[in-house]
């Protein structure tokens, strides 16, 4: 009896450590993907104000 209960706890802390470890690798990725948005909207805003100063800077110039 004694076996199969140490190999049953066995399967059992594995399952959760498995468990734990995937909520832990997405959270992970959620960050990661969460960073990358903020990234990309930041060169977004960037490409947007340097099209709209190219803008004034042509109207300028005529």
């Amino acid at each position: 009896m004694k076996l199969l209960a140490r190999i049953k706890n066995y399967f059992s802390e594995e399952a959760e450590e498995t468990n734990l470890d995937w909520k832990v690798v997405a959270l992970d990725l959620n960050q990661s993907l969460i960073e990358s948005q903020e990234k990309l909207q930041k060169a977004n805003q960037e490409i947007a104000d340097l099209k709209k100063t190219i803008e004034i800077l042509k109207e300028n110039a005529k």
